[in-house]
């Protein structure tokens, strides 16, 4: 008998340990006196984003993905790893910007950095375009990118060779700015 009470007592404690600890920690949790140090820290984290902006008609105009967003200074500015950018302009058509990181700033540009490729697809049989270059800035309303940077251009047997480039996905347009060389092979 003095086994079974020294038992019971001993259950008795742990539960009322075991109470105590979750009162606590939910107590804590839900205090109003709580605060975090915003210092340093993120105001919200995402991960796995698509963010998908539509025509007034409905249609989809453009599809932002990313992989997760770094760190946010202000509600207007973003760092994102691993945007992906696409233009939906036709059914057949579509303009495609991939990075390593992006800054956006007030969901209207966003300035990609590192292995930044750009790929045209436009109607068939017409073969797609890719781009590569180290920086560039895309105006997400206007559907206009830009870099001032060393740019490669490739497209079926044509390679080129750009200092900076305008694009205009509206109107299909690829502006070439500076030191520009072509290289065509049969």
């Amino acid at each position: 008998m003095p086994k079974l009470s020294a038992r019971l007592l001993f259950l008795a404690l742990l539960s009322t340990l075991a109470s105590a600890s979750w009162w606590t920690q939910y107590a804590a949790l839900f205090s109003s006196e709580v605060t975090l140090d915003p210092k340093g820290a993120p105001k919200f984290f995402l991960h796995e984003v698509i963010s998908t902006r539509f025509s007034p008609s409905g249609t989809v105009k453009s599809t932002l993905e990313f992989d997760s967003i770094v760190y946010s200074e202000s509600e207007n500015e973003s760092q994102l790893v691993r945007p992906k950018l696409v233009f939906h302009n036709k059914p057949a058509s579509e303009f495609t910007v991939t990075a390593d990181a992006g800054i956006t700033k007030n969901n209207e540009t966003i300035d990609l950095i590192g292995n930044v490729t750009l790929k045209i697809v436009g109607e068939e049989p017409s073969a797609p375009t890719n781009i590569a270059t180290n920086f560039a800035t895309v105006e997400i309303p206007s559907q206009i990118a830009r870099t001032g940077h060393k740019t490669t251009i490739t497209r079926q047997s044509l390679i080129g060779f750009s200092h900076g480039f305008i694009y205009y996905a509206k109107d299909g347009l690829l502006d070439l700015l500076s030191k520009v060389t072509m290289t065509y092979d049969d």
